[in-house]
């Protein structure tokens, strides 16, 4: 007996070890970060800091990399006092590190405004719960910048006491546990989630009115054809469950109503998706089918430039995604504040994870319903391998000044993250001036995926008027992801002394005939930043593409809340509640954008000079040579290609790694006449149009006296 004690005390110990945890594990939780010396790169207006493991993040004027941390906190359990202790102080140097910008001071645009201290170890964002599990979320700051001096802390170790909180959306289901590990620093916590029972009926529903039943009913069969089990609820039953009532007038209205129902079947019947089928116009009933909460949200300048505050009332359906609370602790008309906005308490009014994948149809009559599932089944079922290849970068001229002057630098950002799979095409003004009718005629072509930076409103966008949409004759449907303004104000109202009897762009673009078969825009304002590529608009755009490429959520629903869930550690930086509640999904939350099954290869080689003896560009004489020797000028001439064929974009030819030529079309070839003496490095790049290179190079001896 003994024997098997002190195995089971070794073991607890060893798990106290490998957890991180404090052995009374009910009361505390102790986690430890380390951290490497920063990196130090000279920046336009200070010194930039970078460090392995962290975040760039805005704090006290200046931009600091912190440790964005999530914490998932034990089963019933929430977080009491937080405690934060760094060790291993080093000096950096002194030096300005680099401010928040753009910032106007005294009006004059511009200018940036004096850099303040962090002396700050750490800020708790809040603690907020995804699919019943508790997370704190917060920031760690390893960074101590005072009087000009840098220092960094070698690790830090965070204390979090616990107190009781159960959380009442837990349903214990193994594909909620699954996705939650995505989120936290500390996945060996989810071992103190019990299991628990829900009957899994349902794992999509669809909330409609009552006219459009009928027509729904052909998606639901459509979804259980796949193994989907489906099923269709309509408002008009739910406003008259009193199970879905509320005592409080103003939790008792109908979009309350509908969310509770939306708990219940996510408690109840395991629900993972939720698509909303039915319009929002707010002074057309007939078309208010499924109404839009609008949540609050506030920013500092439009573009984040100015010292003037936008107050804004956004249509978000966050509000039936996420499921926690009532987001209105403090009941007034500011649904959704965050926690200095709150007068009741120190807290989040808004809960900011999801337990529902949702997408909205914004439909008001049948035609747009059958137009809609038609999309979305002729989409899924593609079998155009040329169409799924094709991603296509939109940008515009913004007119915000440095790197933000034009939409095209926006969209390069997310390059990186495309696989090699896809063909991108680019179409940027900085460019090449392009109209409607340039746009319209790739759009008809085939395009899976669109993603576009422009100035737009709410009946235009992409350089067309809703009118302009005819403009389309595509049955290859694509997806768009857009950061332009008010194109997707499915509430018809902006500014909100203004009515448009005509439905938004996005609702145009996704329910005529034509067109995409989803997209995601701004129901109000996107958010661009003066000078910097780096705002907040694109931080959501960048997340979703994350979300596709690298995280390989390739549902468009799941896609979109990811990209939401990925910033929440910074949502209280300016402008970012704003684009997390905004950005909404016009579509079927489950579709996946389809993959193509080719992937490019290039192939490029140098065909002069060979091996041998040039004189004056004539040669190559002596082959046999293990080299190549140049007298005189020489032409470079290149071959390339791909497989399969029709993508390659340019070649590129340099001299010791400086550009010397840049050819678009054969034949590839540049002639190098330069005074110019011994050895040198040629190299020839092939670009395929979606972004892959391959490279080859030559060494020769040249004289050209």
């Amino acid at each position: 007996m003994r024997k098997i004690i002190s195995i089971m005390a070794a073991m607890m110990f060893l798990l106290t070890l490998f957890y991180g945890i404090n052995t009374q594990a009910e009361e505390k939780i102790s986690m430890e970060y380390k951290f490497s010396s920063p990196q130090v790169i000279q920046g336009d207006d200070g010194w930039i800091l970078k460090m392995k493991g962290c975040q760039q993040h805005e704090y006290n004027g200046v931009v600091v990399p912190v440790k964005e941390v999530h914490i998932l906190l034990p089963f019933g359990k929430t977080a009491g006092k937080i405690e934060v202790e760094a060790y291993g102080k080093e000096i950096v140097g002194e030096m300005a590190v680099q401010r928040v910008k753009p910032l106007v001071v005294d009006g004059v645009k511009g200018r940036t405004g004096p850099a303040g201290n962090v002396e700050k170890k750490y800020e708790v964002v809040g603690v907020y719960s995804l699919r019943g599990y508790n997370i704190l979320v917060m920031n760690l700051f390893p960074i101590s910048y005072q009087d000009g001096v840098v220092s960094y802390y070698k690790k830090m170790d965070v204390d979090v006491e616990l107190k009781n909180g159960r959380n009442p959306l837990y349903r214990g289901l193994e594909k909620d546990r699954n996705w939650v590990a995505r989120y936290v620093d500390n996945p060996w916590l989810l071992d103190t989630y019990p299991p628990a029972k829900c009957d899994e009926h349902y794992d999509y529903v669809i909330i409609t009115g009552e006219k459009f039943v009928d027509a729904f009913q052909r998606f639901v069969e459509y979804k259980e054809s796949k193994g989907i089990s489906a099923t269709i609820f309509t408002v008009e039953d739910i406003e008259i469950n009193p199970s879905f009532w509320n005592s409080t007038p103003m939790f008792n209205d109908t979009a309350a109503k509908i969310r509770n129902f939306i708990r219940y079947a996510y408690l109840n019947w395991g629900t993972d998706y939720v698509l909303l089928g039915g319009d929002a116009d707010v002074m057309n009933a007939s078309s208010n089918i499924v109404p839009a909460r609008r949540l609050y949200a506030t920013c500092v300048g439009l573009p984040l430039a100015n010292t003037d505050v936008l107050e804004g009332q956004l249509p978000s359906d966050v509000y039936y995604a996420c499921l926690d609370g009532n987001f209105n602790k403090d009941m007034d008309d500011k649904w959704g504040e965050n926690a200095t906005g709150n007068d009741v308490d120190d807290t989040d009014e808004a809960d900011l994870y999801a337990e529902v994948w949702v997408g909205r149809a914004c439909v008001d009559s049948v035609e747009e319903v059958n137009n809609f599932i038609n999309k979305t089944i002729a989409y899924e079922q593609s079998s155009n391998e040329q169409q799924m290849m094709q991603i296509l970068l939109v940008g515009e001229y913004l007119g915000f000044g440095g790197d933000a002057e034009w939409g095209g630098n926006h969209m390069e950002k997310v390059v990186p993250l495309i696989p090699s799979s896809y063909n991108i095409t680019r179409l940027y003004e900085k460019e090449k001036e392009w109209n409607k009718y340039t746009l319209a005629n790739i759009l008809n072509r085939g395009v899976n995926l669109v993603n576009h930076l422009g100035h737009g409103w709410t009946t235009y966008a992409l350089k067309m008027h809703n009118g302009d949409l005819k403009l389309l004759h595509n049955d290859d449907y694509f997806f768009l992801y857009s950061q332009t303004c008010l194109a997707g104000s499915f509430d018809n109202w902006y500014p909100e002394d203004h009515y448009y009897d005509d439905d938004c762009f996005a609702e145009h673009l996704t329910l005529d005939k034509h067109g995409a078969f989803a997209c995601i825009m701004n129901s109000r304002y996107g958010l661009g930043r003066e000078n910097s590529t780096d705002s907040p608009g694109q931080r959501f755009d960048t997340s979703f593409f994350k979300a596709l490429f690298q995280e390989n959520i390739k549902e468009l629903g799941r896609a979109n809340h990811y990209s939401k869930e990925d910033n929440v550690w910074r949502i209280n930086e300016n402008g970012m509640r704003w684009i997390y509640y905004e950005t909404n999904l016009f579509g079927d939350p489950q579709v996946a954008l389809k993959e193509p099954s080719e992937s490019i290869e290039m192939n490029v080689s140098i065909e002069k000079p060979l091996n041998g003896i040039y004189i004056f560009d004539m040669g190559p004489w002596f082959t046999s040579l293990n080299g190549t020797l140049v007298i005189g000028a020489i032409t470079i001439e290149a071959d390339a290609s791909t497989n399969p064929s029709g993508y390659l974009e340019r070649v590129k030819i340099y001299v010791d790694g400086e550009l010397k030529a840049s050819v678009e079309n054969p034949p590839y070839r540049w002639k190098w006449d330069e005074k110019v003496r011994g050895k040198h490095t040629i190299t020839v790049e092939a670009c395929a149009t979606n972004g892959k290179c391959e490279r080859v190079e030559k060494e020769i001896f040249i004289v050209n006296l």
